[in-house]
């Protein structure tokens, strides 16, 4: 049996305070085991391996991606700290009728991910982290590499230029959005004699 696994099952937005709101989107088996997927940095709600969600759909698991703040169709919000992010994520669960829960992150939302684990260990009974970020600082800090060194270095300035540089990106993404869609279709397009010649070859 083919099962299409390229499309959400469900996607919407949740909202989760005064005028803000979170999207999702869910894979696997509507009925299933819950597994909230929080997504790496850059990323968002659909940013679920193909693998996983054919897994999903063969072993009875509901697979929600989460879009962070700012992200997707998630309103523009700064947490005061990675611990505030569970009480969305309560909320959503909430919304979608679901108790238990497992969470997993990859990257970037590792933190948020055990934040969740933290604030919730009544409700999320495992929690995973893939490809997550040591500590570099504090009496946890390991050795960071380069790219621990380079976050050290530029965490004060984006203490003071957080905010600018998120909103530039923000409206970057939003000129190019429209040609987000036509540039695909080309790409798609631009393949498609390679794939019909694959298929002349081996069907002779």
């Amino acid at each position: 049996m083919v099962v299409a696994i390229d499309r959400p099952k469900l996607e919407g937005n949740v909202a989760v305070g005064d005028d803000r709101q979170i999207g999702f989107a869910e894979f696997g088996a509507p009925q299933g085991r819950a597994v909230f997927w929080l997504h790496g940095t850059p990323g968002a709600r659909r940013q679920i391996p193909t693998e996983a969600r054919a897994y999903a759909e063969e072993a009875d698991i509901r697979l929600i991606g989460i879009d962070r703040p700012g992200i997707g169709s998630s309103t523009p919000y700064q947490y005061d700290n990675v611990l505030e992010f569970a009480d969305d994520l309560r909320t959503i669960a909430d919304t979608l009728g679901i108790d238990k829960m497992a969470v997993v992150g990859l990257s970037g939302g590792g933190p948020y991910t055990l934040a969740c684990a933290a604030a919730m260990p009544e409700r999320v009974v495992a929690a995973g982290v893939v490809g997550g970020v040591a500590p570099v600082t504090g009496p946890d800090g390991i050795g960071g590499g380069l790219m621990g060194s380079l976050g050290t270095r530029v965490a004060p300035l984006l203490q003071v230029a957080g905010l600018p540089i998120r909103l530039t990106a923000l409206t970057f993404v939003q000129l190019i959005r429209p040609f987000a869609g036509p540039a695909a279709d080309l790409f798609r397009e631009g393949n498609r004699p390679f794939e019909s010649a694959d298929r002349s070859s081996r069907g002779h």
